[in-house]
Order: C-alpha cells, then structure tokens, then sequence
C-alpha cells in the first residue's frame, strides 16, 4: 500500500515507527452461550468455511471484549471449538446474534518501505537522495491465504514512546498496583483510577506507545477477497 499527503509521501523512516498488520472477517454468533459453554456455531453457519485452529476470536463490544482462541473444529456438525477468556480477557455470557470478529492474524509484524531517488531540478542541480515513496508491506503466509472468501486487512502505525520512570524520592520509584478484581458494573465511579479503566476495557494505545494511526482511516479495513483454485492441490 503506498502512502501519502498533500506534500507527497509520508515520510516514516523514523525508527521509533513500529508498522502491525491484522486480517479478520465477521460473523454472528447463532445461539445464546454461558461462560462455560466451550463450542458454538456461527449463525446460518456463515464464515464457517473461512475458520481456522488458530484463530483468535473477538467477542465485539466496545467494553471488555472476551477473547477466544479457536482450538477445534467439528466439520459434520459445523461446531467451533474454543478456549474461553484468551490474551488475559474476562469470560462472559453472550447472548444469540452477537457480532464476532474472527482474527486470522491479529497485530502481527510488516514492514515500511521507503524508496529513495535523485531529483534533477529546472535549474540542472540534483536533490540527491530524496524520498520519492512509502509503501505499507504485509508479506501473506500460506495460512493467511489458504481458504477462500472476504476477509478484512488493517494496517496499525504506532510511534513508541520513551520510557519515563517517576520518582517519590530520589531513590524510590513509582509504583503502579493494580486491583486483582474485575469490576462488574456499567457506569464506572470517578473514584476508579483511569489507568484502570483503560486496561480493564482494552481501549488503551498499548505499554509504551505514544500514539496509533490506522490504514485505511476512512473504514473498518481494506476488503480483500481469496478466491478458491481447483488447482490447488494440484
């Protein structure tokens, strides 16, 4: 994907510049489940054909997501098998017709490219070295490709920032602690520390990032579309 402004391209050869890819498709879930339940199906089984072992799915609300990593799949009865409150997130109740993003690659490395040239001006001299382009790579592995339909792909941009430590004293530093419940209402007091609230409802940039931009910005992802070869195998 290549980048750019209204001055030309974007220049992001800044080190501190970290570049993330993640590939999803949607679906819906088809009937109520507890926080015990470890299989379900996907609603008129769409997006069942495009699942993986592997795949981490995300349960879509705006607060406290519950993470699942699909660790089965029963093709005769068109079941998911999955392990319940994944990547450290809280186990819930989720009722039929729940979105679910199923993550094929979720925050996963690419690269920035730059592409570098010599510019001639009108006057003969030459700007050497110029940056001409800036590309967003995602280089796909088999398993990214291997089963064909619609699949959303998002690239995330994230500055990092420097680490600052805090001091009370001149030798005692800051300590965060952080409460080992998860509360349970909707509306948050004031009183509850905003730290806490951000890593609690996974709504935060991330330790030590500075600040995230997203590709596309204008929707949820750049749609791409795996066809099936009956070649193949072959």
């Amino acid at each position: 994907m290549k980048v750019e402004d209204c001055n030309g391209p974007m220049d992001l050869r800044d080190p501190s510049l970290v570049l993330e890819a993640n590939i999803w498709f949607k679906t819906k879930l088809k009937d109520t489940i507890t926080t015990t339940d470890t299989y379900f199906r996907f609603i008129d089984n769409i997006g069942f054909e495009q699942v993986l072992g592997g795949d981490i799915i995300v349960m879509n609300r705006p607060r406290m997501p519950e993470h699942m990593l699909v660790t089965a799949i029963d093709e005769d009865n068109h079941l998911v098998q999955v392990s319940r409150g994944y990547n450290g997130t809280s186990v819930a109740n989720w009722k039929k017709g729940q979105e679910i993003l199923v993550f094929r690659e979720m925050n996963v490395p690419a690269t920035i490219e730059s592409v570098l040239d010599d510019i001639v001006q009108m006057d003969g001299s030459v700007l050497q070295n110029q940056l001409v382009e800036t590309y967003l790579v995602f280089d796909f592995s088999e398993i990214c490709t291997c089963l064909a339909g619609c699949f959303l792909l998002e690239f995330k941009l994230l500055k990092m920032a420097l680490p600052v430590v805090t001091l009370l004293s001149d030798n005692d530093p800051l300590v965060s602690i952080t409460p080992s419940f998860i509360p349970s209402w909707t509306t948050i007091p004031s009183s509850i520390p905003l730290d806490f609230q951000i890593s609690t409802y996974h709504c935060g940039k991330g330790a030590g990032v500075e600040w995230v931009r997203r590709f596309p910005s204008d929707r949820e992802g750049f749609v791409m579309r795996i066809m099936d070869s009956p070649t193949a195998e072959l």
